[in-house]
């Protein structure tokens, strides 16, 4: 077994907590003191563990993430942004997937109450009122990001884009050119905020048009590239009439319709517009370009690190949910009807 700070404490004739200050400069010592306190150290080639500083100062400079999957791009960019404000500060930032599963969510806020994070930034699926209670127990504070709580409303902070009123200006940007027979290609139906919350954003803009809302014209599908080919596929052989344009959840929704219509001959955007969501970096790469709703998802992981950054500092956060913005974006894959 290596050398332990209780080790360095013992020979060096002073406390543990003494100890903890010469290696985390929190509180000063003795010049006499702090040179014998090294010595020691030095003597032992003693490597402080940031657990066991953590035991003494409460500050291990660790922030923990959960996300439900790790392979989507999105969070991604969202690990970046928030990273960029820790990362200065000499935190470690430790990213975890939950699979969007609610057993391995609780047990993940567990897991990090034991690996003593000072913080945590939680982007979830459906943040009911089980896991807003799972979160009000634990010790440290948490942030959503991504993802606003489905229950409990208010309690947790939070850091997200307007799910519903982006979904809204995507309907009412093709409802502008002229397109009446729109459809939905969304995320998951047990998604609160990506699924539930744009679900109900495209309804709103077509009932405010007096457009009846046709249900067979909406499919919810798992944000992945064969979901949205499958999902495109749904549609295409269960309408007579096809829609002129399809709003996705996702790009990569977007690409996985694209690719099916391609297969069927139908053309883009002369026969089907498809509008994306996220504005993800190969919307301009792929042909013809996408057209989407961008979401700097950088932008909102900065602001949510600076939110959870406020509350470790017990800092007062104020308002308790803040928004970032969207903003249509009219590529190639789109055509006015007007």
């Amino acid at each position: 077994m290596g050398v332990t700070i209780e080790d360095i404490a013992r020979e060096a004739g002073v406390s543990i907590a003494t100890v903890s200050r010469v290696i985390n400069k929190t509180k000063p010592v003795s010049a006499q003191l702090r040179d014998r306190v090294y010595e020691v150290i030095e003597r032992n080639h003693f490597k402080p563990n940031s657990l066991a500083q953590g035991l003494i100062t409460k500050k291990t400079n660790t922030i923990g993430i959960i996300v439900p999957d790790i392979s989507n791009a999105v969070f991604g960019k969202l690990t970046k942004g928030i990273n960029s404000i820790f990362a200065k500060l000499g935190y470690t930032v430790v990213l975890c997937e939950s699979q969007g599963r609610l057993e391995e969510e609780i047990k993940l806020l567990e897991l990090q109450e034991e690996k003593q994070v000072e913080g945590l930034l939680f982007a979830g699926v459906d943040v009911n009122h089980t896991l807003v209670k799972e979160m009000q127990k634990r010790d440290y504070p948490v942030v959503l990001v991504t993802q606003e709580a489905s229950e409990d409303e208010g309690v947790v902070h939070t850091v997200i884009h307007n799910n519903e009123a982006a979904m809204y200006d995507a309907v009412r940007f093709f409802l502008d050119n002229g397109h009446r027979r729109i459809a939905y290609l969304g995320g998951p139906k047990n998604d609160y905020s990506s699924g539930k919350k744009r679900l109900k954003g495209y309804r709103r803009a077509l009932e405010e048009e007096g457009i009846p809302v046709n249900e067979s014209y909406i499919e919810q599908v798992e944000f992945s590239f064969e979901a949205g080919y499958q999902g495109m596929k749904t549609l295409y052989e269960e309408n007579s009439k096809l829609p002129t344009a399809v709003v996705t959840g996702s790009d990569v929704i977007a690409v996985g319709a694209m690719q099916y219509l391609d297969n069927m001959r139908v053309r883009i955007p002369d026969d089907i517009s498809i509008m994306g969501f996220d504005d993800s970096e190969f919307a301009t790469y792929i042909k013809p370009e996408l057209s989407t709703v961008r979401i700097s998802y950088f932008d909102e992981g900065v602001k949510a690190g600076r939110m959870l950054l406020k509350l470790i500092r017990e800092e007062e956060v104020q308002p308790i949910t803040e928004y970032v913005g969207h903003k249509i974006i009219r590529r190639s894959t789109t055509k006015s009807l007007n």
